[in-house]
């Protein structure tokens, strides 16, 4: 038995206000047979025979310092407990917990955890502030990966565990990243918690920011790119909606609860903390932190008592608080066109808007926005306000590029100006890893808005496979493989082609499918991102036949197939198989007792492309021995598979109480998400007629309906404008 109470949780358990204003300190005693290993908070005090029930323990655990109710956690179970020493300033005890058997598979959480604990203490200047701190791994979870308990912290097992071989740079980095993220909660959520679930931005945003902070120091090499490539995207695509929510964002009913955990909250915000980092000044910004903490210790707190932090530390006035606040407080995301200006001295021509896509009903909104361009040695930074405005240069002369978002991480999309953006490209080599990522994406949003020529971005996508950042290569391929194919004019297409004939493909056959033992890690997962599209994109199937023989090659021996690229072999066999491969992988998928294994099967069954196959496929949802959490995974990947989103919306639609009946809670809501990538208006109109009244009775159901609508609607727009 493992709990999980945010957020509205708790109250199913016990008697409670339960609510995060409301803290106080808990005690947990727990009965449970004498084997099971059982843990909570806080250390425990005694552990004696259950009065009147024969072969039961009665385990009492010390008393936690104010909780609110979201945050008590226990878990009861046949685990092993792994000693992971002590860590800190106050010497934490740490320790690692998996169910019996797996207690080896916890070895990088052990040796990365400590590091990442001192880390977080030397950024807040404070210690660990609770007793103990454990890590434990459940089995499966749902809608949620990890969860920041007081001295428990929870994760879905594939983030936790790892085997020998399945410990790649992708789990090792992953692990890092969210354990960062949810122990930089025992200070900011746990020590200072939220007072309404209206500033859970104040939890989330800032344990994003933090992990990547925290990162950065740990491996230099992990920030090289990867959290814009990881977050930028996920928020832009978003925030690009006229039913985007702002950060901050009122809860007022039920479903505003969940609609609050979202990129919005995490991605952007965390973005626009980076933004505001280097605009108050790290330093200043830091000893705001430090401030608000200190003040606000084991109890609730406010976006307004952060922004008061930040003001006192940095001495800024209310008129720097409120260009802080036009971020948190609104949605959207700002749009500035730029132009080099050099008639009469070096200047760039700017104007700043709402990023409105093709079709947009969004309504206008302002911002004062912190800017920074890069052109050659020199690197200058202005407020941006909405309208025209200029921007006179540092510079003795015109330059010959300019980069117009410096470092790459600050929240605005820049579109240049034609012979600009094609001046910055053929200069690509000069941008790192950070900036070129970050333009990749631009180019693809607004491509996919309907405001930057495919043609442009597909040059976008051009000079990032030439990059030497293999994080940008991965950036380009989300990019051709995001605009679709039916979007393109023949001349566009022809484009595209063009890139990846002269770039995808050559790469593809010089990496192939096995790996050497000289790669770097970036080229490990460079290689399961591109064979798989280099090999839905091939002509003479070379790629797909290598995929087959190596995917049951993997079947008969788990050591055929690196790792790495397990994932990438099985989907692109089963997407190209034929009855016989088919069969051998359902087979397996079903037999499968190891979760990330079976996870792997099912995602690559649910992209088979041959349609006796995928009605098959879907078939599998259905069958008594696939439970609710399996079916999930197979219609959610048939739903986010271009080739198969309109077969599995068919089937969801023909059978969904059925599904409604087995899938887990919550999991229909976050279903409608991939179905936005419609892109038709009969696809719109079987969508609508479909969901407009089945979403009002989802949990969080409203505003993925709003949204994903809302995706579609501007898909077709953008691509009647193209």
């Amino acid at each position: 038995m493992l709990s999980q109470f945010e957020p509205l949780y708790a109250r199913r358990a016990f008697p409670c206000f339960d609510e995060p204003g409301w803290k106080t300190p808990w005690r947990l005693t727990i009965d449970a047979p004498a084997d099971d290993v059982v843990v909570s908070n806080t250390p425990q005090l005694n552990a004696a025979p259950a009065p009147g029930r024969r072969g039961w323990t009665r385990h009492e655990f010390a008393p936690t310092k104010p909780l609110p109710s979201y945050l008590v956690a226990l878990a009861v179970g046949p685990f092993e407990v792994v000693d992971g020493g002590t860590a800190g300033a106050n010497k934490t005890r740490l320790r690692y917990i998996a169910l019996k058997g797996r207690g080896a598979e916890t070895r990088w959480a052990a040796e990365v955890t400590p590091r990442l604990l001192e880390l977080l203490e030397d950024y807040f200047g404070t210690p660990y502030p609770f007793a103990k701190l454990d890590a434990l791994a459940i089995p499966q979870t749902v809608s949620f990966g990890a969860m920041e308990n007081v001295g428990l912290i929870t994760y879905a097992s594939s983030i936790l565990l790892a085997t020998p071989r399945e410990e790649t740079a992708e789990f090792r980095r992953r692990y890092a990243a969210i354990s960062a993220h949810e122990m930089a909660h025992m200070w900011f959520g746990d020590l200072v918690t939220l007072a309404w679930w209206d500033d859970v931005w104040l939890n989330e945003a800032f344990a994003t920011w933090m992990a990547d902070k925290v990162l950065a120091r740990y491996r230099p090499e992990w920030a090289s790119g990867w959290s814009v490539h990881y977050a930028r995207s996920r928020a832009l695509e978003l925030d690009r909606l006229a039913s985007a929510r702002r950060i901050r964002n009122p809860v007022l009913e039920k479903n505003d609860v969940p609609n609050a955990f979202d990129s919005i909250t995490y991605q952007k915000g965390a973005a626009v903390l980076a933004m505001f980092e280097n605009w108050f000044g790290p330093e200043a910004f830091r000893e705001g932190v430090r401030g608000y903490l200190k003040r606000h210790a084991l109890g609730n707190a406010t976006a307004e008592d952060f922004i008061r932090a930040l003001g006192a530390a940095s001495g800024r006035g209310a008129e720097a608080i409120a260009v802080f606040r036009g971020f948190i407080e609104q949605p959207g995301v700002p749009l500035v066109d730029v132009a080099l200006d050099c008639a009469k001295e070096p200047a760039l021509a700017l104007r700043q808007q709402r990023l409105r896509p093709v079709g947009s009903a969004a309504p206008e909104l302002r911002w004062t926005t912190p800017a920074c361009v890069r052109y050659g040695g020199a690197t200058q930074c202005a407020d941006i306000q909405n309208g025209a405005t200029r921007l006179k240069l540092d510079a003795p002369a015109c330059p010959a590029w300019l980069l117009a978002n410096a470092g790459g991480k600050s929240y605005y999309v820049p579109r240049y100006e034609s012979a600009l953006g094609a001046r910055l490209r053929s200069q690509a080599a000069e941008l790192s890893a950070d900036e070129m990522v970050a333009a990749t994406i631009d180019a693809r949003v607004l491509a996919e808005s309907g405001l930057l020529p495919l043609a442009d971005a597909f040059a976008w996508a051009d000079s990032a496979l030439a990059h030497a950042s293999f994080v940008a290569r991965l950036e380009a391929i989300e990019l051709l493989d995001e605009l679709r194919d039916p979007w393109l004019t023949e001349s566009e297409a022809g484009a595209k082609r063009e890139v990846i004939a002269q770039r995808v493909r050559p790469l593809a056959a010089m990496l192939g499918w096995e790996e050497a033992s000289a790669d770097s890690d970036d080229l490990r997962e460079l290689r399961a991102r591109l064979l798989p599209y280099a090999a839905k994109t091939e002509e003479d199937g070379k790629l797909r036949a290598q995929a087959g023989t190596l995917a049951l090659a993997w079947l008969a021996n788990r050591e055929a197939v690196s790792a790495t690229m397990t994932s990438a072999v099985l989907d692109t066999a089963a997407r190209f198989a034929d009855a016989e491969t088919y069969a051998k992988l359902e087979g397996a998928a079903l037999a499968a007792a190891d979760l990330r294994e079976r996870h792997y099967l099912l995602a690559a069954l649910a992209k088979t492309r041959d349609e006796k196959l995928r009605s098959r496929a879907f078939g599998l949802m259905l069958r008594n021995d696939v439970n609710g959490r399996d079916a999930d995974d197979l219609l959610y990947n048939a739903l986010a598979d271009d080739a198969n989103r309109r077969a599995g919306f068919d089937f969801l639609r023909a059978n969904y109480d059925a599904l409604a009946a087995k899938l887990p809670q919550s999991s229909l809501a976050w279903l409608l998400a991939p179905l936005g990538e419609l892109c038709t208006r009969e696809e719109r109109k079987l969508f609508a007629d479909f969901f407009v009244e089945r979403a009002k009775g989802l949990y969080g159901g409203p505003r993925h309906y709003q949204q994903s609508l809302e995706r579609i609607d501007l898909c077709i727009a953008a691509r009647n404008h193209s």
